[in-house]
């Protein structure tokens, strides 16, 4: 059967290096155009009633430039940057026929054509040595549908029944400890913030909330778990993944050696210290506008106690790093 490597995230914990190291190092998927290539939005139905989903007009233009033959190395390594479309990634693309792009931009956007694009997707990288396709959901969930409410959980349960007709498929999560996680995700929205305004102020003129999207991992987890099976899910720690032995965990899960990490500036951690590199443009992306000191992290540590705890009594102990604070040097 063929293979589908769901990869469920989370941001702001590697998961563009562990991507990087899946297509480009050890071949063993290949995710398409980009890393995120989100199809289906916003489910209605027409008038028959079947599912219609809002087209990505993101989506639409970068397989519009692919067809061009302009997406390749297209602003490649900017700061922010996870595109994946460098030459050696569309490389294995150049023979895929671009009729498949453009059914997938012309008219109504469907399930159909959803499935339909990543069996031929599949079937053409694995001609090319890899051994899955890949498919990144985004963010720090497992769904490929966001919103809510009972029109998306049945376009949810429908789109989880058209890929487990067609593919066995791997759920891969990879966390980091979720104090730090989340103050990167807010350094980086404050620098989006900050670009948007097109100003010089710098980030001490902005308070840290009080509340900072700190995600407990095992929800997710538990129900992508329910869907794909317990034995199809894994949970890689990034920091167990680059500086400790995680890797021998993610070969056996996927059953295909893991042994040479893309680069991560985050193992061991620099924190505000990270520098830009074109080689991961987007890990040092505003990360290094505030430190997150010991007291900053024991204090938010009080509030998040309990995501540190659940984990620790699923798996008996908390990873490597996790619950102290990093002193930076």
């Amino acid at each position: 059967m063929r293979k589908l490597l769901l990869f469920c995230g989370g941001g702001w914990s590697a998961s563009s290096p562990l991507i990087y190291t899946l297509q480009r190092k050890s071949k063993y998927a290949h995710f398409g155009l980009q890393k995120n290539f989100i199809y289906l939005k916003y489910p209605t139905t027409d008038i028959a009633g079947e599912l219609v989903f809002d087209f990505d007009q993101s989506i639409r233009n970068i397989i519009q430039k692919h067809i061009e033959g302009t997406w390749e190395n297209y602003k490649s390594f900017e700061p922010s940057s996870h595109r994946m479309n460098l030459t050696e990634d569309l490389e294995p693309l150049k023979d895929f026929s671009n009729d498949f792009f453009t059914n997938l931009i012309t008219g109504e956007s469907k399930i159909s054509k959803f499935i339909d694009f990543y069996v031929a997707l599949h079937d053409h990288v694995v001609s090319k040595g890899y051994k899955s396709v890949g498919l990144f959901t985004g963010g720090s969930g497992y769904k490929l549908l966001y919103k809510g409410g009972e029109l998306e959980e049945y376009a949810t349960h429908e789109i989880e029944k058209a890929l487990l007709s067609e593919f066995e498929i791997k759920c891969l999560f990879i966390v980091r400890d979720p104090i730090r996680r989340a103050f990167g995700q807010y350094l980086n929205a404050m620098q989006r913030e900050i670009d948007k305004r097109h100003t010089d102020r710098r980030f001490n003129q902005y308070q840290l909330p009080y509340k900072l999207n700190v995600v407990n991992y095992l929800d997710d987890v538990e129900k992508c778990r329910q869907v794909y099976g317990e034995d199809n899910v894994h949970v890689t720690v990034m920091e167990e993944l680059w500086e400790g032995d995680g890797a021998q965990g993610l070969s056996e899960f996927l059953g295909h050696s893991i042994d040479d990490l893309w680069k991560n500036l985050y193992a061991p951690d620099r924190g505000h210290l990270v520098e830009y590199d074109k080689d991961v443009p987007c890990q040092a992306y505003g990360q290094d506008r505030k430190e997150l000191t010991p007291m900053m992290y024991y204090e938010l540590l009080k509030k998040y106690q309990h995501v540190y705890d659940m984990w620790r009594e699923r798996f008996g102990s908390l990873p490597m790093h996790w619950g102290k604070p990093i002193t930076y040097e």
